[in-house]
C-alpha cells in the first residue's frame, strides 16, 4: 500500500513522499524499508537515528523540524493509528459465503446466506445467525441463540441455549459462552442446585479471549455491554454486569451479580469477590482482591509486590508481630502523653 493511501484511510497528515510502498508493521528497532512503526512520545526520539523504517507513526505534539528528513503520519493517537493499520496492511481474508456439508443445522433454525459456516459446527433450533458472520469448525451453538452481523467465532467455540450476541465481535477458542451458573442451595442432604435460565446478553464489538466463560444469569440475564474487551482465562459468573468499553485482562475472576461500570480497566489475576460494585473508570492493579465496592474513580490495589526471597520471608515474620507491636505503641502512648501523633 502506498503511504498516501494509507494516511487517506487512517485520516492522517502524511509529510514524505505519499508514494513510498508499505508492506507490513514491524518494531521501531528492526522495522524496515518497506515496513512501518510508531511511537507515542519523545522519550523514544533517541532511537530514531538508527530507524531504517519506511515510515513512523508520530504523536502530533512533536515538531517536524526537529527531526531527519523522512516519512511521518502525524497523529493524536499514534497506538490508535498503528492498530488500524494493522488491519488495512493485513486484511482479514473473507470466507466463502454458505453452510460446509458436515455442518449439522436445525431445520428451525435461521441463517443468513451471505454467513459462513464452517465444518463440524452444530446449530440448535430457534437459532438466528446474521449476515456476515462467521463460524468456524467445530463451534457448537445451541438453542434460541441470536447472533449479530459481522460476528466471528473462531474454532471451537461453546454457545449455550438463550443467548444474545451482538454484532462485530470476536470469540476466541474454546469460550463458553451461557454456561449454567454456580447456584446451588445448601439442604440437610447436601447441595441443590439452582436452575439457571436467565440467559447471556452481550453487547457489540465484544472481543471475548480463548477459554474465557461467561455464565447465564439465574433469572435475568448476566450483561456484558458494547465495547467490553475480555482477554484468556476469565471466568464471569451469574448475573454480573459490565458495562461499556471496560478491559479485563486474562485470568481475572469476578463473581456473581457483581456490577463494574463503564471504561474499567481490571489488571490480570485480579478477584472480585460477588454483590459489589465498581464505579466507572476504575483501574485495578494485577492480582488485587476486591473484597468491597468502589465509588469513586481511580486506581486501586491490593496484595504484596515482589520481594527478593530472603527480603520477604522477613517481612512475613514480622507482620506476624504486627498486632502485639500496635498494642505496645498504643500503651506507650497512654504512658507518655507528649509523644505526637
Amino acid at each position: 500500500m502506498k503511504l498516501g493511501q494509507l494516511a487517506d484511510a487512517l485520516a492522517l497528515s502524511l509529510h514524505g513522499d505519499a508514494e513510498r510502498e508499505v508492506e507490513a508493521l514491524a518494531p521501531l528497532e528492526r522495522a524496515g524499508h518497506r515496513e512501518l512503526s510508531f511511537i507515542v512520545s519523545r522519550r523514544y526520539l533517541g532511537q530514531l537515528a538508527e530507524c531504517k523504517a519506511a515510515a513512523l507513526i508520530i504523536p502530533s505534539d512533536i515538531a517536524l523540524d526537529s527531526l531527519d528528513d523522512g516519512n511521518y503520519l502525524v497523529s493524536d493517537n499514534p497506538y490508535g493509528s498503528y492498530a488500524k493499520a494493522s488491519w488495512l496492511l493485513k486484511p482479514v481474508e473473507q470466507p466463502v459465503s454458505g453452510v460446509h456439508p458436515t455442518a449439522s443445522i436445525h431445520q428451525k433454525a435461521r441463517i443468513s446466506e451471505l454467513a459462513s459456516i464452517g465444518p463440524g459446527v452444530v446449530v440448535g433450533a430457534e437459532t438466528e445467525i446474521a449476515d456476515h458472520v462467521r463460524i468456524d469448525a467445530h463451534c457448537v451453538i445451541d438453542q434460541r441463540v441470536c447472533i449479530g452481523s459481522g460476528t466471528r467465532l473462531f474454532p471451537g467455540v461453546c454457545i449455550y441455549n438463550d443467548v444474545v450476541l451482538g454484532s462485530d465481535c470476536r470469540v476466541q477458542s474454546g469460550a463458553v459462552l451461557g454456561s449454567e451458573g454456580f447456584g446451588y442451595a445448601r439442604t440437610e442432604n447436601g447441595w441443590a442446585q439452582i436452575q439457571q435460565t436467565g440467559g447471556l446478553t452481550i453487547g457489540n464489538r465484544v472481543h471475548i479471549g480463548a477459554n474465557s466463560t461467561i455464565d447465564c444469569g439465574a433469572i435475568d440475564p448476566t450483561v456484558i455491554r458494547d465495547g467490553v474487551i475480555i482477554d484468556n482465562q476469565v471466568q464471569i459468573a451469574h448475573n454480573v454486569q459490565i458495562d461499556e468499553n471496560t478491559a479485563i485482562a486474562g485470568c481475572v475472576g469476578i463473581a456473581g451479580s457483581t456490577k463494574i461500570g463503564k471504561a474499567c480497566q481490571i489488571g490480570g489475576a485480579c478477584n472480585i469477590v460477588g454483590h459489589l460494585t465498581i464505579a466507572d473508570n476504575v483501574t485495578l492493579n494485577a492480582a488485587s482482591l476486591v473484597t468491597q465496592s468502589i465509588a469513586e474513580p481511580g486506581r486501586y490495589g491490593s496484595g504484596t509486590p515482589l520481594f527478593a526471597e530472603h527480603a520477604w520471608r522477613r517481612s512475613f515474620v514480622n507482620l506476624g508481630k504486627l498486632d502485639a507491636l500496635v498494642k505496645r505503641v498504643r500503651r506507650l502512648e497512654r504512658s507518655s502523653p507528649s509523644i505526637p501523633d
